[in-house]
């Protein structure tokens, strides 16, 4: 029965699924009528990361674009990088605010998704491989590498699920090298595992059993190992890699920010701790302060 079961698997959840998702979005995208940001989302083929549903892809490019829209004064002809671009999913969500003078910049450290991307999306948009070493992601690259990009240049800077991978000794490189290529008074939009009173909270419950807001058990999202030698980045004991999910205890996150100039505007509480919440993981958004 396993045999039949990992068969039936194989043919209805990758082969048949994979083959029916381009016919669907085809058809799909003649009912969209107020949703044009859903244009560019690739098909299964193409999809890429932690999100690989055609409905979670347009989720959480609404949510995305509803508290970025929410968090800005000016909402149009923006400079944008977006740091982790993997597959596109953001550049669906913040492509509006691009406008006619705007710029759209998305960096990655998988040339693969930079590839794909230059291939996928219209030319005006740009992607540049960084050549970063993630333990995870591209282990064979080199360590800390700054953006070759001018200081405080951007407008805002989005990162999806980056600083989820990174140890702290990259997270506070890389946060130093947000806050640079900011503006003054310039937007971050950044997800992190952020270790709070509600996560203790959430350490109280029944671990073993699903959780009420996502397909996995609550146990995955235990974050009990140091990651190497730091006392306020933790990784769970499940993962082989400290990289492959990473999560900061809070008041290390406020530390960090406020090294790097950059002060909390907002903190969308993530689901993941077993709290009502739009969104996954937890969302800050940091505005550069001097």
């Amino acid at each position: 029965m396993r045999i039949l079961d990992k068969i039936k698997n194989l043919l209805l959840f990758n082969i048949f699924y994979k083959i029916l998702d381009p016919i669907y979005i085809f058809l799909d995208k003649r009912h969209i009528r107020r949703s044009k940001n859903m244009q560019m989302i690739p098909s299964a083929f193409l999809r890429r990361g932690g999100a690989y549903s055609y409905a979670e892809w347009s989720y959480i490019i609404g949510v995305l674009h509803t508290i970025i829209e929410n968090n800005l004064s000016n909402k149009s002809n923006l400079q944008i990088l977006d740091v982790g671009c993997g597959a596109g999913l953001v550049l669906n969500a913040v492509n509006e605010f691009v406008g006619k003078n705007g710029s759209y910049t998305g960096i990655d450290v998988m040339k693969s998704e930079i590839d794909f991307c230059k291939k996928h999306y219209p030319k005006k948009f740009n992607f540049v491989h960084v050549e970063t070493k993630n333990n995870y992601y591209s282990p064979n690259q080199e360590k800390n590498i700054a953006w070759k990009f001018p200081n405080n240049s951007f407008d805002i800077v989005t990162a999806l699920s980056v600083w989820t991978h990174l140890n702290e000794i990259d997270s506070r490189f890389y946060i130093n090298e947000v806050s640079r290529v900011l503006k003054i008074n310039g937007k971050a939009f950044i997800t992190f595992f952020s270790l709070d009173n509600d996560y203790g909270n959430f350490l109280k419950k029944d671990l073993n059993s699903k959780s009420n807001f996502h397909n996995q058990t609550r146990h995955q999202y235990v974050y009990n190992m140091k990651a190497y030698d730091s006392n306020n980045w933790f990784y769970p004991s499940w993962s082989k890699i400290p990289e492959r999910a990473i999560a900061v205890n809070y008041t290390a996150l406020k530390d960090m920010f406020d090294k790097s100039n950059l002060r909390i505007t907002k903190h969308y509480k993530g689901t993941w701790k077993e709290v009502p919440g739009i969104f996954f993981q937890d969302i800050f958004v940091l505005e550069k302060i001097l």
